[in-house]
């Protein structure tokens, strides 16, 4: 049997040992072929699962293919693949040259990983630069928090906090709208803060130019990576997100926006506190949270609406 190499060449050599495989190992040939990507990085143990067979049948299929084992396999696969960096697939491949698939170096390394984010973030910080945030954040007249695709999530947790203490808080873009229908409001003395991680998006230079020609503040709270962005913002706030997952990780940034928060609602105090107080009246009103009403057993308890 020829040198098979890369997801290409193994696919090939699995079509032609297809006649050689159990009906089980007909089921991991099947898979495969259909998302030859799986290859790349999927343990045994979770291309068992897929497959719907056993960890021990996926050892036979690598050996029918006239290889020594399933690192063999997952090597060979790899060794002509060049993914683009910092896309999933090359996260991935860094991933399990961190942990070898082993979910207990996994939680481990994360865990590891994400206090170094904190701490060298954390440290990183000009103190002169968040207290200019902190005022605009006060008082600028409207605040837009923008993003696209995963770090959406980081503008909606920001936008839904920063409403609860001041008015005029949007989040971008909303559904069915382009983040530019929402900066038609926006103007000078207003801010716009954007999440640029990892990848450079046409959509944060399309933002961050609208920002920026509506005479709008632009800050940019993302990381180390080169972002139209960040070159057009007054102030870029790094958060470091190296990890161990496909994706970047986003302790760093969830934590900064906790401290612009709180920050921010210590320096509006009076202000922050009544709308705190009116968004409080409104969940009573609304019967928004439910509470376990006293001296019922743990079969019996009952939700009992706020007053």
């Amino acid at each position: 049997m020829r040198e098979e190499t890369g997801v290409n060449g193994l696919a090939r050599r699995i079509r032609e040992s297809y006649g050689q495989f159990t009906p089980a190992e007909s089921q991991i040939a099947d898979l495969l072929l259909a998302s030859p990507e799986l290859m790349l990085g999927f343990t045994a143990t979770e291309l068992a699962a897929r497959a719907g067979v056993s960890k021990p049948t996926v050892t036979r299929f690598v050996g029918r293919l006239g290889l020594s084992s399933f690192q063999e396999f997952r090597e060979r696969a790899r060794s002509n693949h060049v993914p683009e960096p910092g896309s999933p697939l090359d996260l991935l491949a860094r991933a399990l040259d961190v942990t070898g698939g082993d979910l207990g170096v996994l939680v481990t390394e994360s865990l590891r990983r994400d206090i170094d984010n904190l701490e060298r973030t954390y440290l990183g910080l000009d103190s002169e630069q968040l207290d200019v945030l902190v005022d605009l954040l006060v008082d600028a007249p409207r605040v837009a928090f923008a993003d696209f695709r995963k770090q959406y999530a980081l503008a909606y947790y920001a936008g839904t906090l920063f409403n609860s203490i001041r008015p005029d808080v949007r989040v971008l873009p909303a559904p069915g709208t382009s983040a530019e229908d929402g900066l038609l409001d926006l103007g000078a003395g207003d801010l716009a803060v954007l999440f640029p991680f990892r990848r450079a998006q046409r959509d944060h230079e399309i933002t961050a130019r609208a920002v920026v020609d509506r005479g709008a503040t632009l800050v940019s709270i993302g990381d180390r990576h080169p972002n139209h962005a960040d070159a057009l913002a007054t102030i870029h706030l790094v958060c470091e997100s190296g990890g161990v997952g496909l994706f970047d990780s986003l302790v760093a940034p969830m934590s900064i926006i906790n401290l612009l928060f709180t920050a921010t609602a210590n320096r509006l105090g009076e202000p922050a506190q009544e709308r705190l107080a009116d968004l409080e009246r409104q969940h009573r009103t609304f019967g928004t949270f439910v509470r376990e009403s006293s001296g019922r057993s743990a079969s019996g308890r009952e939700a009992m609406w706020l007053q």
